[in-house]
């Protein structure tokens, strides 16, 4: 990577930080609108989480007041489409969570992406959703997880249900 690349990669990082946390403050239950000019993707989460940058890019949003590894979660991610193959990204995520021990709930594979809802072996419901979004600056290849521990699915399955249809370019 080139220092530009660095450079540009850091500023981008640094203004998803800023925008994320901020256009999803709240608090109480319920969805609300975010979106990230660095990501260049929008969706809606959970009122009231908190939000932080994850490794590599994306901003993860995390159930409060509760142990981070033993919360739900929310993670978005999005970066330009080079004409990724979806179909090959399918198979090998497909892949590593059949690897994992995991069992796949529901396999859904559309023309402009898949969402693939599996459980690992403590309870731990996930669900992986890529898309091939057409932006107005172009192609972008979004994704969102959600995933809450089996002892907090009767809270957390209805109010994350709706997070991965609400992915769209900002």
């Amino acid at each position: 990577m080139k220092g530009f690349d660095l450079i540009f990669a850091a500023s981008a990082v640094a203004t998803s930080l800023l925008a994320g946390p901020a256009l999803a403050e709240g608090t109480g239950q319920g969805l609300v609108p975010w979106s990230s000019d660095a990501l260049g993707i929008s969706a809606k989460v959970p009122q009231g989480w908190t939000s932080d940058e994850m490794p590599g890019g994306g901003i993860l949003f995390s159930a409060p007041d509760i142990d981070p590894h033993k919360t739900a979660h929310v993670a978005l991610r999005a970066h330009a489409d080079q004409g990724a193959d979806l179909t090959v990204a399918h198979e090998q995520l497909l892949h590593t969570i059949l690897l994992d021990g995991d069992t796949v709930l529901s396999d859904d594979v559309t023309e402009d992406g898949f969402a693939i809802r599996s459980k690992d072996s403590f309870g731990k419901v996930t669900l992986r959703k890529t898309q091939r979004l057409d932006c107005a600056g172009g192609a972008v290849l979004a994704s969102v997880q959600t995933d809450y521990p089996a002892d907090l699915a009767e809270g957390m399955a209805p109010l994350l249900a709706d997070v991965p249809g609400t992915l769209g370019c900002k």
